[in-house]
């Protein structure tokens, strides 16, 4: 595995590329997400790479062009031919990764309504990406405060994202996301799920709860940084993950209060308040980036 800078969770996205991959580097990341657009042109994306191998980065994942599972059956139609471009050219620039989150409700759909009007955009989603080398993942949210906001209530764990991925296509994968994984439950048996298919897992996510609430009162955007208490063992999922041969992306995503903080700062330093959390768990888990 590799820590990666994603500036969109970090309250970071105001600032260039450049300068968001100069202070990956200058830091000590090892990854960094693809910018939004994934470039201008082919060339633009190829010269990205060559410029990425020399300096001894990697790209994480790319992102979506839009809340694909929020937005109406009219722009989805033009955002997935867009999301495939934008996949052609993060491929050229050595990008193999992208995911989505998945609502966990709606006003409109019961469950099983939703689970297929889900499981055909996903099934155009992953054609495109497929075609493009581009392994994609799927993130469930567990927050109840989240899941109350809907009059339908909807995929909220891992296993229940799982049943919708396997539905399109057993390559379709997921993102483990220890604050999500704490508020559906913390169910051992969907983290060692994970941790026995490290090939499915896209992305790595590290935050810890709000130790001021409980399970049940977790506000989404609301959060500590991983390591900060104790109510999730990021070491030890880390030592479990780095034990499974995982070789993807590990991001922090804090929310708030960090990522307020981080908007403040200058982006090398705010890159090496983050890189230095990382490390620390790295090295107490034994992690050696790969």
């Amino acid at each position: 595995m590799y820590s990666n800078l994603n500036p969109r969770t970090m309250g970071m996205n105001h600032h260039p590329f450049q300068i968001l991959l100069d202070a990956a580097v200058v830091s000590g990341f090892r990854g960094i997400e693809v910018p939004a657009g994934a470039f201008d042109t082919d060339e633009a994306a190829s010269e990205a790479r060559e410029k990425m191998e020399s300096i001894g980065m990697r790209f994480g994942l790319i992102m979506a062009p839009a809340d694909m599972y929020k937005i109406s059956d009219e722009e989805f139609a033009d955002r997935v031919v867009e999301f495939g471009q934008w996949a052609h050219r993060a491929r050229l620039a050595g990008c193999s990764r992208a995911y989505n989150h998945i609502w966990p409700g709606s006003d409109r759909f019961s469950y099983r309504d939703n689970f297929d009007w889900h499981a055909s955009r996903l099934s155009q989603i992953y054609h495109v990406l497929s075609q493009e080398g581009i392994q994609y993942g799927l993130e469930f949210m567990g927050a109840k405060t989240v899941r109350d906001q809907f009059r339908y209530p909807f995929i909220h764990s891992l296993m229940g994202v799982l049943s919708l991925a396997d539905a399109v296509s057993l390559e379709i994968g997921f993102v483990f996301d220890t604050i999500h994984w704490y508020t559906s439950g913390s169910r051992e048996d969907d983290l060692y799920y994970a941790v026995r298919h490290p090939e499915r897992v896209v992305n790595l996510h590290l935050c810890n709860p709000d130790a001021s609430r409980s399970r049940e009162e977790q506000d989404d955007h609301i959060r500590a940084m991983p390591g900060e208490n104790d109510l999730v063992d990021c070491v030890e999922i880390l030592r479990l993950f780095e034990g499974a041969g995982y070789s993807g992306p590990v991001i922090v995503e804090p929310m708030e209060p960090t990522v307020g903080r981080y908007s403040r700062m200058d982006a090398a330093d705010a890159a090496r308040d983050a890189i230095g959390c990382i490390h620390r768990l790295f090295d107490l888990a034994g992690v050696r980036e790969r």
